[in-house]
Order: C-alpha cells, then sequence, then structure tokens
C-alpha cells in the first residue's frame, strides 16, 4: 500500500516484511531482551489488562505473557497476515486487527499500553498518543521504545541527507519509518497528548548504530539495490561485522544509560489519576 501523507509504498501485508516471528527468551543477552527488562520495570504496579498496538507476530506480546502470567495481554496489529501468525503461535496473548490511530476499543479499558518500534511508522503520532491516552485507565501507564533518528550526535543524524549511505531509504523502504525523532521532539509529543513522563532510558549507542546500518545495506542488497560489491561479498562483510557487533552492542547498551551517542529512546509516562482511579478490567470492543 501507499501511504498518501508520506509517498511510502510499503505493503503491512507483505509476509517478507512481518516483524516479531523470533522469542525472547530468558538469559538471551541481546537487544530484544534490554527492551523487555525495561518494558517489565515500567509495568511492575501495573495490573489487569495491557495492550501491545504495533505486536506484529507477537514476540513481545508472547514474551510478557511469559514474564507475567497475571496480566491480561492484548496485542494488536494493522497487518492482517501478522495478526494470524501471532494467533498461530499462541502462547497466552488475544490479538485482534486494529490501526493505532482509531482504536477499536473502549474508553479507560487497559491498565498499560506498550509497543516497541512503532512510533516511527505511523503517519501521525499525536493521533497514536492520543487513543493511547483514550484507552487508558486513569492513572494508566505508557511504556514504549522509539528510535531516535533525528538526535544530534548519532550516526542517523550524521547521515540525515542519505548521504554517503541511504539508512533512511532504506529504513523507509524495507521497514516503513516514516518519522525521524530527536528526545525532546518524542517527549514534547507525549506531554501535549496529556501524559506526564515519569521515567526516561537511552539505549542503541554506536555499535548498536552501526549494526544496524550494516544490517540494512545486506538487506537493500539481497532485495536487489544496486552496489559495486556482489551480494556474497556483502553477506560475508555483514557476518563478519556481527560477530563483533552483536554482543557488544548489548554490552555497550548494559553499561552506557546515559543519552550521550544514543539513538533509542525507552520512556514511561503515566495518564493522571482521578480521585477515584478506575481498575483495568477486560478489553471490550466497541460495537
Amino acid at each position: 500500500m501507499t501511504d498518501r501523507s508520506t509517498g511510502c509504498s510499503y505493503d503491512v501485508n507483505d509476509p517478507g516484511k512481518i516483524q516479531g516471528r523470533d522469542e525472547i527468551r530468558p538469559g538471551v543477552q541481546n537487544l530484544a531482551s534490554i527492551r523487555l527488562d525495561r518494558a517489565l520495570h515500567a509495568l511492575r504496579d501495573v495490573r489487569g489488562s495491557i495492550l501491545l498496538p504495533g505486536a506484529g507476530a507477537g514476540r513481545y506480546a508472547r514474551a510478557l505473557a511469559r514474564a507475567r502470567p497475571d496480566l491480561t495481554i492484548v496485542g494488536g496489529d494493522i497487518s492482517g497476515v501478522a495478526t494470524h501468525e501471532a494467533v498461530a503461535a499462541g502462547g497466552g496473548p488475544a490479538y485482534l486487527v486494529l490501526d493505532a490511530e482509531a482504536i477499536p476499543l473502549r474508553a479507560s479499558t487497559f491498565g498499560a499500553v506498550v509497543f516497541f518500534d512503532l512510533l516511527e511508522h505511523v503517519p501521525y503520532p499525536p493521533r497514536m498518543l492520543a487513543e493511547s491516552f483514550r484507552v487508558l485507565c486513569p492513572g494508566g501507564v505508557l511504556h514504549f521504545f522509539v528510535p531516535l533518528e533525528d538526535q544530534p550526535r548519532t550516526l542517523y543524524r550524521a547521515l540525515r541527507r542519505d548521504r554517503p549511505i541511504p539508512i533512511h531509504r532504506w529504513k523507509r523502504d524495507h521497514v516503513g519509518h516514516v518519522q525521524r525523532f530527536d528526545r525532546d521532539a518524542v517527549a514534547a509529543l507525549v506531554t501535549r497528548a496529556g501524559f506526564t513522563v515519569v521515567d526516561k532510558a537511552h539505549s542503541f549507542h554506536i555499535v548498536g548504530q552501526t549494526h544496524d546500518i550494516v544490517d540494512y545495506w545486506q538487506r537493500e542488497r539481497e532485495g536487489g539495490g544496486r552496489g559495486r560489491l556482489p551480494v556474497a561479498a556483502v553477506r560475508l562483510i555483514a557476518r563478519g561485522v556481527f560477530v563483533v557487533t552483536w554482543r557488544l552492542s548489548y554490552l555497550e547498551d548494559r553499561v552506557l544509560r546515559g543519552p550521550a551517542f544514543a539513538s533509542g529512546l525507552h520512556l514511561t509516562a503515566r495518564k493522571p489519576a482521578e480521585n477515584t482511579p478506575a481498575q483495568s478490567s477486560r478489553p471490550e470492543q466497541t460495537r
């Protein structure tokens, strides 16, 4: 499909584009486990139901269900193909097809809304955050991870004009990134939506960014993109880089939690509580 607001041609139902098929296992040291750990920390006081828009094939939803079996996990994605795969994989969560900018569920339904790598995909981020605010119970938690691809002192910002490496075009074409944020812009969006920001942590520093750029270079060439090196050579170089960057990027993000050179933001916020906060309940679809 083509997004009329961005001109981005990206088919959300293309099986080759579906994210979230793999599993996040306890004790595995990778960047997904860091994101899961920080989400679990944000959810430590949450009870009842949580919503995961942009769940894809469900890996984070399944991981949260394993870590917090006391919660009712509802995952949603705009892709019917991804949602079908998530349902088939099982693991505890319920799933439905949904647009994060028009969530088909009642207001004040969930104790938390959690998403990973989603805000950069939506055409109108303020609308998505407004919908998250609407479906949260008073006092409910919003937690998400977002890449900061316009953050100063990062490789993405250095390549903002897609020269000499067109990383932003690669991300648009291969995974549908249509927004670029810095951390101040994200915090301002959340605040304008009515939330109170309560915690921010940072990740995806220089080694992680290097890994990411090489990964998308390989995707571009394997997808038919032009280049001087043969695809076999690109794969060999990428494999050699990944041997170093895969583990080192994890260690980097465990040690470095500050904003310097970081291109990933883990943000936790709350919807203001009323005098008598409502308890989250099992979700009910709008009729």
